[in-house]
């Protein structure tokens, strides 16, 4: 049985509604929905602002960043549990964005939570990617 994974916005949790509002076509979508997962895509530039977003409307937990390299691009997840939705049950979200192999710096989210200099520092050793602090 196969169904579609793929929610139409106005099924989304109101945070993830107000994400998409709130950033447009700086987000990609739709988001989608896997069992209390969400996943969406922005450009490095946003990073900051999306996460900060986020944390502004009770996100608290940065579960994890992860980074690899491609044949093409360096791609950066950063994973996000929060109590959303009419449950109020752990989600999982998921923000991704997209370095060119020849630029290797991204805009930090330590200020944010704490925790990330763990990752990012994880990051910088294994694939080289410098880690800037917002002005």
């Amino acid at each position: 049985m196969s169904r579609d994974l793929t929610t139409k916005t106005q099924q989304l949790p109101l945070l993830l509604r107000n994400l998409k509002k709130a950033f447009g076509n700086n987000i990609q979508g739709p988001l989608e929905y896997r069992e209390k997962e969400f996943s969406a895509t922005t450009k490095a530039v946003f990073i900051p602002d999306v996460v900060k977003f986020l944390a502004n409307r009770g996100i608290r937990k940065l579960a994890a960043i992860y980074a690899w390299e491609t044949e093409k691009d360096i791609k950066i997840s950063y994973h996000f549990i929060a109590k959303i939705g009419n449950e109020f049950s752990d989600s999982k979200i998921t923000i991704i964005t997209f370095l060119p192999l020849n630029e290797r710096s991204i805009f930090s989210i330590k200020k944010i939570f704490q925790n990330a200099r763990i990752f990012e520092e994880d990051i910088t050793k294994n694939l080289a990617i410098e880690f800037l602090d917002k002005k």
